[in-house]
């Protein structure tokens, strides 16, 4: 019987229809944020950082979004940026108001280590898959499940869950 609700309850969701911005010639804008914790195997401390990811980009067709995002990370011992293009694709038309995305870039992450005054460039790539819920024709909620790799060092995978606000402006006519 649950189950059944459930299954009844996405579909009336995915059927929902508004008039979303993901169309051709607007623009996105917006981020998210990532909040992780970590504690090494030798160690009694728990860390806690947050990673903020501000982006922008341009409905290149309808559904399709070309952009960059550019990453903020700060800690006691380390400062990091990342510059990344990324393409985003919506999977539904542009009229329901919840709809899923996949997304891919590839970028370069620049790292300081302020304590022992050090810099290094690292390739980056990451693939996303979110969905977006559109609480007006222009503002949205995102949740994505991220996927991101570093080189050429050491590869350090990390898979994370993001949150976020985009909004999409209307082109002029």
């Amino acid at each position: 019987m649950k189950k059944t609700i459930y299954t009844t309850i996405l579909i009336c969701i995915f059927s929902l229809t508004a008039h979303s911005q993901i169309t051709e010639g607007n623009w996105m804008v917006g981020g998210d944020a990532i909040i992780r914790g970590y504690k090494f195997e030798n160690s009694e401390k728990f860390n806690y950082y947050a990673e903020i990811f501000p982006k922008a980009g341009y409905f290149v067709i309808d559904k399709l979004v070309v952009g960059s995002e550019i990453g903020v990370f700060i800690n006691e011992a380390t400062l990091y940026t990342s510059f990344v293009p990324f393409t985003r694709y919506y999977l539904l038309d542009v009229e329901k108001i919840v709809n899923p995305f996949i997304e891919g870039g590839v970028g370069i992450k620049i790292i300081k280590d302020r304590q022992i005054d050090s810099t290094s460039n690292r390739f980056i790539y990451q693939l996303k898959a979110g969905i977006s819920i559109f609480f007006t024709n222009s503002v949205g909620l995102n949740v994505t499940l991220n996927y991101k790799d570093n080189y050429p060092f050491q590869s350090t995978q990390e898979i994370s869950v993001a949150f976020g606000f985009q909004i999409h402006l209307k082109k002029n006519h």
